[in-house]
This record gives C-alpha cells, sequence and structure tokens, in this order.
C-alpha cells in the first residue's frame, strides 16, 4: 500500500516541477521577443531616417524631434544622437545616423532569492549605425 501512494507522490511531483519549469521558459521566451521586437523597432525607424537624410543631406532638426519622439514611444532612454550628420553636407557625401540608448527590458536576473522574482528589470544598450551617400 505504501509503494502506491509514494509512487503517485512523486509522479505528482514531477509534473509540478515541470510545469514550474515550461513556466520559467515560457516567460523567458515573451521577455526576449520583447526586447527583439523593441530592437528590430528602433532599426525600422533608423531605416526611414536615413533614407530622409539621404535626400536633404542631414538630419534636420524637424526630422531629429520626430525620430526623438518615436524612439521615445518605442521605450528607448537616455537618447544620443552624437555622431550623427546634422549639417548638411554635399551631393556624394556620407550621411550618417548613429543612435544609442537603452531599452528597459526584463531578464534572467544574478543573484537569486526565492522570495523575489528571477526576472529583474534591467537597462539594455543599443546602438544603431546607418551609413549612406547624401542624394540630394
Amino acid at each position: 500500500m505504501g509503494g502506491k501512494r509514494e509512487g503517485s507522490t512523486l509522479d505528482f511531483l514531477s509534473v509540478c516541477i515541470s510545469i514550474l519549469a515550461m513556466s520559467v521558459v515560457v516567460t523567458a521566451y515573451f521577455y526576449c521577443s520583447d526586447l527583439l521586437l523593441r530592437k528590430g523597432q528602433v532599426s525600422q525607424v533608423a531605416r526611414c531616417y536615413i533614407l530622409k537624410m539621404e535626400t536633404v543631406g542631414c538630419l534636420t532638426e524637424g526630422d531629429k524631434n520626430r525620430l526623438l519622439a518615436e524612439l521615445h514611444t518605442i521605450g528607448l532612454k537616455g537618447i544620443d544622437l552624437a555622431g550623427s550628420t546634422m549639417n548638411p553636407v554635399d551631393y556624394g557625401d556620407s550621411v550618417i545616423l548613429r543612435i544609442q540608448g537603452k531599452i528597459q527590458a526584463r531578464m534572467w536576473g544574478g543573484n537569486h532569492d526565492l522570495f523575489r522574482s528571477i526576472f529583474t528589470a534591467r537597462e539594455v544598450p543599443v546602438e544603431e549605425i546607418r551609413m549612406s551617400t547624401a542624394k540630394h
């Protein structure tokens, strides 16, 4: 009699551990996919603005403000555009768009405490550099 009860308890415990492990994996997947999605959005925005820069020869003040607003909407913090072409260049010269910032993301924690979440909020650095030729 004791053997059957022990076996069913171990089976139940195995199922619980498996469910817990799958929950951790699924949670990690969603956090990682969200981070990758937002990094992809930053890349798409950079592509749009480098195309505008090609036709104008620089990142205009108006475009800069719109770019910053779009990046802020995505969730990029501490945005730095240093290294971007802000002054008009001649036809055929290089235009550069350099976006740096940080995205708040939940990542697997380093020091684990069983009473706290194992996923901790961290700032992940993002850098996107696009270079093209002025065609205005």
